[in-house]
């Protein structure tokens, strides 16, 4: 390995001074690099990657650095960072789709699309780029509404780690011409290769939101209103989030006030939201008086109405009330509808037993079966061991796995997953997995996780 005649053939696209913004991840501590690059063109991403393999060091790609698991946070490797790509914004309003740079940030993109009235319709409430969103196949909180990056993209740039570019898809939403292999690369965390553009399919603007934080009577009232609200309104369902109580009291304290509902805080609160994209249609309308049979029907004791952004604000706070309470151990989670209720009733009696501390802070994307199962190990508590940390984690993905679920939803694979993706993913898949990244990136250049 020879870093110095690396840097030295890199020049100007290499610097040793790395900011700390390049490796304090979004919540799980520091790491270190003797380097970052900073390409501007997918030509000269394909130039370091060659000089990378001729000089035997390790590329790790790096987007906005917003990611959970680890994958972006450098452990000694030279850091590619993708904040430069930026040289392709291209519109095609009669297609509904935007060829752009990864480097783009997500809130610049909606930015730019929201005077045609069009959204890239992913919301989130980080601010990722384009090109870690692909690598992590990110969902969000419309996802029930619009999918997943996934199901919005249309066609990838991308460079190998041997610097062989590839175009990959038209950008046609209809194209068997080929293997689809633009979706080997979203969701691989950056291990195939680095993504330096893509063809993204857009969506309307709504004309029109209403939102709605419910009390439901109980849990078991939570799925015959889901049920209720799908049927009624189909697609205009664009949002249906959970919150236990302990989560919305976390994001109520860090913005102040006091609960949204007249009664108290619930012990599980539900949020949601409909939308439309043309005119002559009222959500709000429409959620009042669905909301009003529900009520007399006793499948809800309370709801707070007409304070959309107040309600949207409240959700997204919960993450940042969770880490004023303690330690936040994250655990983003997949499961069927029908085994939810029996899996937090079994997670919570099993840390009720091993880790009594902990304290449940769970909320999440109910409407695609998405969950954030948060814990959170409070400050007046000794520090959990890393043992420690490692068994309780242990421990809720085995009940995860138990159900039929997925110990990764939508925050991607990394270097805090690589024991979980061992222990819990089917040898088989591991194995063709594993042959697909020999190929593809023979020498693993570009991430530190091992398929």
């Amino acid at each position: 390995m020879s870093l110095e005649g690396f840097l030295r053939a890199a020049g100007s696209l290499a610097r040793r001074e790395v900011e700390p913004r390049y490796l304090s991840g979004a919540r799980y501590g520091a790491g270190q690099a003797p380097a970052v690059c900073k390409p501007a063109t997918s030509e000269e991403v394909a130039r370091l990657l060659r000089l990378a393999a001729e000089h035997g060091v390790t590329l790790l790609a790096q987007g906005a650095h917003t990611g959970l698991v680890q994958a972006a946070t450098p452990q000694g490797e030279v850091l590619l960072s993708t904040e430069r790509l930026r040289g392709l914004f291209e519109l095609d309003l009669l297609d509904r789709t935007l060829r752009v740079s990864s480097g783009f940030k997500l809130w610049e993109v909606n930015e730019r699309l929201a005077e045609h009235g069009l959204q890239f319709a992913v919301d989130l409430s980080a601010d990722p780029s384009i090109g870690g969103m692909l690598a992590h196949n990110t969902g969000g909180t419309r996802m029930c509404r619009y999918g997943d990056v996934r199901a919005n993209t249309l066609g990838l740039e991308v460079v190998l780690p041997s610097g062989e570019p590839l175009r990959l898809g038209r950008g046609l939403a209809k194209d068997n011409s080929a293997l689809a292999l633009q979706h080997l690369f979203i969701g691989s965390s950056g291990a195939f290769g680095v993504i330096t553009e893509a063809c993204l399919r857009l969506q309307p603007l709504p004309r029109a939101r209403s939102v709605a934080l419910l009390a439901p009577a109980s849990l078991k009232a939570v799925w015959p209103l889901y049920q209720r609200f799908t049927r009624a309104f189909g697609g205009l369902v664009s949002a249906f989030e959970g919150l236990s109580a302990n989560a919305l009291a976390a994001a109520i304290s860090v913005r102040g006030g006091a609960s949204p509902f007249a009664s108290g805080l619930p012990p599980y609160a539900l949020l949601i939201e409909l939308s439309a994209d043309f005119d002559g249609l009222d959500p709000r309308a429409l959620l009042h008086a669905e909301l009003e049979a529900a009520l007399e029907q006793g499948e809800l004791v309370d709801a707070a109405l007409d304070r959309d952004e107040e309600l949207w604000a409240l959700r997204h706070a919960v993450s940042e009330g969770l880490r004023e309470q303690g330690q936040v151990i994250g655990f983003d989670i997949s499961l069927p509808r029908r085994v939810l209720w029996a899996f937090r009733e079994q997670a919570t009696a099993w840390l009720a037993q091993h880790f009594p501390a902990a304290k449940v802070c769970d909320f999440g994307h109910l409407g695609d079966g998405g969950q954030h199962f948060n814990l959170v190990w409070p400050k007046s508590e000794p520090a959990l061991a890393p043992e420690s940390l490692q068994r309780l984690r242990e421990g809720i993905y085995a009940l995860v796995a138990e159900h039929g679920g997925s110990f990764s939803a939508e925050h991607g694979l990394g270097p805090l997953l690589q024991d979980s993706y061992d222990r819990l993913t089917a040898p088989e898949l591991r194995a063709l997995s594993g042959r697909l990244q020999a190929l593809l990136a023979p020498a693993q250049h570009g991430r530190p996780f091992r398929f």
